[in-house]
């Protein structure tokens, strides 16, 4: 890397390569419009581009392959337009979490924190969300972020939670950028595998995970009841628990779209009466209990009503309480630039949930902060929209730091830029119960992919999908697919999905139980294997679930593929994504490995065909790995027991 300058202008370099110049950075005003809909945005702009003038522009070498841009424009402006010289060849990767692309070269978009959508504008569930205002698009996610990975060899990070439009459609790459200052890191890397371990580097992700991970959660909802009645049947029949997620423990509300949690973070005495007592019970039985949080109480609650009194929430333009509705009920938002707000709401987490003996949760939500609303901090709402999500996940991060308790941990959705410096997991949130590409079983997997690239270390999904609307159900071969899936991941969860009655769960049948005690103890065999390669992920710099392109990284046919990963260094997993499915052609990376069900080996660099009956998902395990003698044992002992 190299830049020249002379007086206030510059010339960067990488690898000979002029990508960016003092010439190429524009500044303009620009006016925007937002519609809003349950947690989704249309945002439509025009914008003025000014010529450059009157730019503090300063640069300088961080080291030998980081550098940093500070620009500085004049204040009664509010974007700042930037092109880099791109290359015809080169891919672009990162932009935080993609459903559908993972290759965003020739792709236009914004960086905005939103609901991911129903179907999200690709089938025929989008046409009937999209009357609705929630079918959303392609580029609509949970957890964007201003990164990006060039397959030429550098990446760029913009420090920023302002909102961005992000064109890469032509040779040229373009970013603007609504804000007068900006910071930009550019790292130069040898590959994607340099540049990813650099990102971590830069924030300096240390995030550790509980032992009880490894076990099979299980979703339970209808109180204690519901939970020993499962928790029997499933330790009859040597199911790996290690938890029970009860994401009701505050209680419940019907809506029109199905059964939901009653947003006020005080347990249940009724369904989960004497809750506290009941977890100590579950955890003298090797089971923990995890639980649900969001930034939202619901009008009415207890919680909500001290919240109002005290202002807590972020209020309309009439300086009431902002009333959002995300289904059908209104409920406050906590007001996170407001101190005494985010106190009183982190010492909920620790007496509410943490000092009952709670394990773990989900911090749910984080992108539905609307435009218009008023902070207490009196900052700009649309450049603080993006750091919502962040706050959030700091606040659940102190509490349980500031808990002193260990083997705690939560998972999130909702992300931007920094998030991965405070939450340890996330999930790729909330999916249709379908084989959808843009929205189903198949979207989990280059969402895993691209939050890899883009700094996650841990990462999971909803075994079974969530969302069932109208004809959408979960079919037992959907379900049995998607737990095949999760059995070879990081974390095994299951949920019961927006409306648990009406779609097949683990217990459904005898069939749908079966293979979910096999998967269920397939999962768990990996324990040992996966606690290795979370420790060396961690030295690494690298994720767990990894694209194929971060251990081959001079392979160009590992770099295409977008539904299969490494499950640390020595598992390829290769899920079969589509409806009646029984064979699938895989590509294997140039190594060798050997089939995990049939021991049939292979040499990579190359497609091959295998069968993929239910139960037995393309799975290739790589020849010199020191834990394949243990894997195979286990495999045959475990097919063994259930004959």
């Amino acid at each position: 890397m190299q830049i020249i300058k002379s007086g206030n202008d510059f010339k960067l370099f990488i690898k000979n390569h002029e990508i960016l110049n003092s010439t190429q950075i524009h500044y303009g005003k620009g006016k925007h419009k937002f519609k809003e809909n349950h947690g989704h945005f249309k945002i439509k702009e025009k914008v003025k581009v000014i010529k450059k003038e009157n730019i503090d522009l300063q640069t300088k070498l961080v080291s030998k392959n980081i550098s940093e841009i500070l620009i500085d424009i004049p204040q009664q402006y509010n974007r700042i337009n930037i092109t880099f010289s791109g290359l015809e060849s080169e891919k672009i990767y990162g932009g935080g979490e993609q459903y559908t692309h993972l290759n965003l070269k020739g792709k236009k978009f914004p960086l905005w924190v939103q609901e991911q959508g129903v179907g999200r504008g690709h089938d025929l569930i989008s046409f009937a969300t999209k009357f609705k205002g929630i079918s959303g698009s392609w580029y609509t996610t949970y957890f964007p972020s201003p990164i990006f990975l060039s397959t030429f060899g550098y990446a760029l990070i913009f420090e920023t939670y302002s909102p961005m439009i992000v064109n890469l459609k032509g040779k040229d790459l373009k970013y603007e950028i609504w804000d007068n200052t900006l910071k930009i890191i550019i790292i130069e890397g040898e590959n994607l595998t340099d540049l990813a371990k650099e990102i971590r580097d830069y924030f300096d992700i240390k995030h550790h995970l509980p032992e009880w991970i490894h076990g099979t959660i299980i979703a339970s909802q209808g109180g204690i009841e519901s939970l020993d009645r499962k928790m029997k049947k499933l330790k009859e029949n040597d199911v790996p628990v290690s938890a029970f997620w009860c994401q009701d423990w505050s209680g419940t509300i019907n809506t029109s779209f199905g059964k939901q949690v009653y947003w006020n973070w005080e347990y249940d005495d009724k369904s989960y009466k004497a809750l506290p007592e009941e977890i100590k019970r579950l955890n003298n039985e090797g089971i923990k209990f995890l639980s649900y949080i969001n930034p939202f109480l619901i009008e009415g609650s207890r919680l909500y009503n001290i919240a109002k009194e005290n202002n807590y929430f972020v209020r309309n333009s009439s300086n009431e309480v902002y009333k959002i509705y995300v289904t059908s009920f209104p409920a406050g938002l906590i007001d996170l630039t407001n101190k005494n707000a985010y106190e009183w709401y982190k010492e909920i987490i620790k007496n509410n949930i943490i000092n009952i003996g709670t394990t773990g949760w989900m911090a749910d939500f984080g992108e539905y902060l609307p435009v218009d609303a008023v902070l207490s901090s009196g900052e700009n709402v649309v450049n603080y929209h993006n750091r919502y999500p962040v706050d959030w996940a700091k606040l659940n991060y102190e509490a349980i730091k500031e808990s002193h308790k260990k083997d705690l941990t939560f998972f999130m959705r909702s992300g931007y830029f920094n998030s991965v410096s405070y939450c340890p997991i996330y999930w790729a949130g909330d999916q249709n119960v379908n084989w959808s590409k843009s929205d189903g079983l198949s979207s989990v997997v280059p969402a895993a992919l691209s939050v890899g690239l883009s700094g996650v270390d841990f990462f999971h999904w909803d075994a079974g999908g969530y969302t069932s609307l109208m004809w959408m159900k979960r079919t037992p071969e959907l379900f049995m697919r998607w737990i095949e899936l999760s059995s070879f991941s990081l974390i095994m969860r299951t949920h019961e999905g927006n409306r648990p009655y009406k779609n097949v769960q683990f217990d459904s049948d005898e069939k749908i139980f079966k293979h979910f005690i096999r998967m269920s103890r397939v999962h768990y065999s990996l324990k040992n294997y996966l606690k290795k390669e979370i420790t060396k992920s961690l030295n690494q710099k690298l994720p767990v679930i990894k694209h194929l392109c971060l251990n081959y990284p001079e392979d160009k046919e590992s770099l295409n593929q977008k539904y299969e990963y490494l499950l640390g260094d020595d598992i390829l997993v290769a899920p079969i994504l589509e409806k009646g499915k029984k064979e699938k052609k895989v590509y294997l990376p140039p190594d060798k490995w050997i089939h995990l069900w049939t021991n049939r080996r292979f040499l990579g660099g190359e497609y091959i065909k295998v069968k993929a009956d239910l139960g037995f998902p393309p799975i290739f395990i790589k020849q010199d790995s020191p834990f394949l003698e243990e894997i195979f044992s286990e495999i045959e002992s475990i097919n063994k027991k259930l004959k």
